[in-house]
C-alpha cells in the first residue's frame, strides 16, 4: 500500500509539472503570436488545452504569477542573476572589463534572438503595468549588484561609468527593436545581417575599452 501511495504522489507530482510548463509555455506563444494583450486566463488555457482552474490552483490565484514567471525566464539579466558568484569572480578579473564586454555582446545576442522578449520589453515600454514594473525594479535591484562591484574602479575618474552602461544597454535594445520592426538598416549598419552585428560587437568592445583607459 505505501509503494502505491508513494507512486501516486509521485504521479501527481509530474502531472502539476507537466500542467505549470504547459502553461508557461502557452504564455509564450501567445506573446509570440497573438501579444501581450491577449493573455487572459481563457486564452492561456486554451492555448495549453488545460482547465483554467489550474492557472489559479498552482500560480497561487493569480495569473500574474504565471506571466511573471515566463518573463523571468526570459529575463537575459534575471537570468543572469542567478550566476552571482560567477559574475562578482568576473568582476575581480582586470576590474570586471572583459566581464563587462561579454555582458553587453551576450545580452545583445539574446535580445535579437528572443522575439518574445522583444514584445515583452514593448509591452514595459508602452504602457503602465504593474506586473511589468516589478519585473523591471527586479532588473533594476540586480544591476545595483553589478554596480556595487564594478562602480568602485572608476572613483578616482570623472567617467560615468553608470550612464556610459546604460546608454549602450538601451541602444542594444532600440536597434534591435526598429531591426526586426521594419528591417531598415540604422546608421547605414544592418544588424540583420552578420556583418552588421559584427560591427556593434566590436563597437561594444572599443567602448568599454575606451571607458576603462579613462579611469
Amino acid at each position: 500500500m505505501e509503494t502505491k501511495s508513494r507512486k501516486r504522489v509521485s504521479g501527481t507530482i509530474r502531472d502539476k509539472e507537466r500542467t505549470m510548463l504547459k502553461l508557461i509555455e502557452a504564455v509564450g506563444e501567445i506573446i509570440k503570436t497573438e501579444g501581450y494583450t491577449a493573455l487572459g486566463v481563457n486564452n492561456i488555457a486554451k492555448k495549453a488545452e488545460v482547465n483554467k482552474k489550474l492557472i489559479y490552483r498552482y500560480f497561487d490565484n493569480n495569473v500574474n504569477n504565471l506571466i511573471e514567471i515566463y518573463v523571468k525566464r526570459k529575463d537575459y539579466w534575471l537570468e543572469l542573476a542567478k550566476d552571482m558568484d560567477g559574475v562578482a569572480e568576473a568582476a575581480g578579473i582586470q576590474a570586471g572589463e572583459p566581464l563587462v564586454k561579454e555582458i553587453l555582446k551576450t545580452h545583445l545576442d539574446h535580445f535579437y534572438a528572443e522575439e518574445e522578449m522583444q514584445k515583452i520589453v514593448i509591452w514595459e515600454t508602452s504602457e503602465r503595468n504593474k506586473l511589468m514594473k516589478e519585473v523591471g525594479l527586479k532588473r533594476e535591484a540586480f544591476g545595483e549588484e553589478i554596480f556595487k562591484m564594478l562602480e568602485p574602479n572608476f572613483e578616482k575618474s570623472d567617467t560615468d561609468f553608470r550612464a556610459v552602461m546604460a546608454l549602450q544597454i538601451a541602444g542594444i535594445i532600440y536597434m534591435v527593436l526598429q531591426a526586426k520592426a521594419n528591417g531598415n538598416p540604422f546608421c547605414g549598419i544592418d544588424i540583420n545581417k552578420p556583418e552588421g552585428m559584427q560591427r556593434i560587437h566590436k563597437a561594444l568592445d572599443q567602448i568599454v575599452s575606451l571607458t576603462y583607459a579613462n579611469r
